[in-house]
């Protein structure tokens, strides 16, 4: 019985609702100037800031903003993009209230540009005051304006709470953000590995009576 219950006890552990995915396209923000919490509904806010182009090491996220904006222009999805207050060289933050494993969007359709560097990036806070470190990081060139070309995709990573949307050059923005949040146990499976847990114990103190 006792290898049973045991067995039944991991089995509890491993149980996990599915990974679940969010679409979010901004087709329904008003063009202008948004909070970053707007779609905080969805699992996601916003912010704005600055980071250097070299990656490798930690590095800063400054100037930070909690805002961000819509344009109703060159937009994958019509009719709305997402980009960073004030443009010019702003990026954008994206924080997630339950860890991801997998994210993507699609870069802005304006025809007939430069072949600038956008990235995708994956990152983890360090301990430090708007300071992370990079997981993963998917690069591209903002004048693609079709699939695959235009898609920045980082999937089949540790569990992750924050992106960034990097510009290099100009100001870029994005469409069709995607994310993937992690599994995570069902509030019945903590309830039945806790009862499950104090009857093994009791088991133990019986047997060892």
């Amino acid at each position: 019985m006792r290898r049973v219950l045991t067995a039944a006890l991991f089995a509890l552990v491993g149980a996990a609702q599915p990974a679940s995915a969010v679409f979010i396209d901004f087709d329904n923000l008003a063009p202008g100037n948004q909070n970053g919490n707007v779609l905080a509904a969805s699992g996601v806010t916003f912010a704005t800031g600055n980071i250097p182009n070299a990656i490798a090491a930690p590095f800063t996220f400054s100037n930070f903003d909690p805002n961000f904006s819509i344009f109703a222009s060159s937009a994958v999805s019509q009719p709305n993009i997402a980009v960073a207050l004030g443009g010019g060289l702003n990026d954008v933050l994206m924080s997630f209230s339950t860890p991801i494993t997998a994210i993507s969007v699609n870069s802005d359709s304006a025809a007939a540009e430069v072949a600038d560097v956008i990235r995708l990036i994956a990152v983890a806070p360090t301990g430090n005051p708007n300071e992370f470190q990079v997981i993963a990081v998917v690069e591209a060139s903002d004048d693609a304006t079709t699939s695959p070309g235009n898609l920045l995709s980082l999937a089949g990573l540790p569990p992750f709470s924050f992106a960034i949307f990097q510009t290099t050059t100009e100001q870029e923005g994005f469409d069709n953000l995607n994310f993937t949040f992690a599994s995570v146990p069902e509030p019945e499976s903590y309830a039945l590995l806790a009862l499950g847990l104090v009857a093994l114990g009791m088991m133990r103190r019986r047997g060892g009576s």
